[in-house]
Order: structure tokens, then sequence, then C-alpha cells
């Protein structure tokens, strides 16, 4: 069995160069995960988000954008600008518990809406060229929380389904939710990987 290794996003850290040298002296990585972008309003890319994400700056890394975005026009426009710098592949990050980032409906905050959840997915899917993978939590408050989430996931043709098995409220603490994962990976139509960060 191949088993593959995905080097997981931290916001300001995993940065363009710390992907370079980190591929460079230590390897063993078959993709980077890109740290997220949030399209602007204006669908413009900022110089610095320009910079990471910017194939030839990676050069010859296996690479995924992640994109933070409750709109599903933002996501089809980020698709479709990355599509066009040769990506095949972008993630939408449903997993963010920072309260500055649920506060604004994004990240882990939009699990909260499941019924617009559901919209969100049928009109990307409808528009998108690209795979899109997903990295999710649980919910918000409670585990039981991932069912109606994982119907809505198993409705769309999802690349990857990387699931952090806590809620939003646990952020990074406590143990996780191992008997939630057991299911979503006997339940999942969609391949899932597991992500927990300490």
């Amino acid at each position: 069995m191949t088993v593959r290794c995905d080097f997981a996003p931290l916001d300001g850290i995993t940065k363009v160069v710390f992907r370079r040298v980190w591929h460079a002296f230590f390897g063993g990585v078959d993709r980077y995960f890109i740290p997220f972008f949030s399209p602007t309003p204006q669908h413009i890319l900022t110089p610095r988000d320009r910079r990471e994400i910017d194939p030839a700056n990676g050069g010859d890394l296996c690479q995924v954008p992640q994109v933070m975005t409750c709109r599903a026009g933002d996501l089809i426009w980020a698709a479709e600008v990355l599509g066009d710098m040769g990506y095949r592949e972008v993630n939408l990050n449903l997993g963010c518990p920072s309260g500055t980032v649920t506060a604004k409906g994004k990240g882990a905050g939009f699990l909260a809406r499941p019924g617009e959840l559901d919209r969100f997915f049928d009109e990307v899917f409808s528009h998108v060229k690209v795979s899109v993978s997903v990295k999710t939590r649980l919910g918000i408050q409670s585990p039981e929380e991932f069912g109606r989430l994982l119907e809505i996931y198993n409705r769309y043709p999802i690349a990857c389904l990387t699931i952090h098995p806590r809620v939003q409220k646990e952020k990074y603490r406590g143990e996780v939710h191992r008997d939630v994962f057991a299911a979503a990976l006997a339940e999942s139509r969609n391949p899932v990987r597991k992500f927990h960060a300490a």
C-alpha cells in the first residue's frame, strides 16, 4: 500500500521559502499545501498572495493552493485563476477555528450553515474545471453535527476530504474524536485523510 505524505499548511509559517528549504533538506513530502488566501471582493491577487502561489516560486514542488471563502463566486474565480497558472487542484479551508475567521462565516464558521454550504457546493461544482478538495472540522459545537455535513460532502465529487477530527470550539485542544473519524472513513463517498495538529 502506498502512503501519501501531504505537508499541511500553517498560516504565517509554511511560506514558499519554508517549503523550498524543507524540500531541499528533508524531502519526504508528496504534496505541499499552500497556506490559504482569501479572495478580495475585487477579485484581484495581492502581491503577497501572488508571491505564495506563483508556481515559478515553488520550483519543482508539487503544491496545492488553499482558499478561504464562504462565497461560491470567490472560489470559482480563484479556481479559474489557479487553473490558468497550471494548478489542477484547489483546497477549500473549512477547518480554521480562529474567531476572527469564523466571525466572518469562513473556515469552520461556514459549517454552522449547512444549507448554505450545500448551495455553495452546488454552484461551485457546476462551474469549476479543476479538482476541489476540502479540509473540514466535525462541526461547531458537537461532533454529532458531522453526520449532516457528511451527507452534503457525499453529494459532490470532492477530490479529497481532509478531516480534522475536532469541532471548532475545541480548536487544537483535547482528544480527537476517533470514533467519528472512523465512521466518516466508512461512510464517505470521497477519499478521506485525517489531519491532526497537536
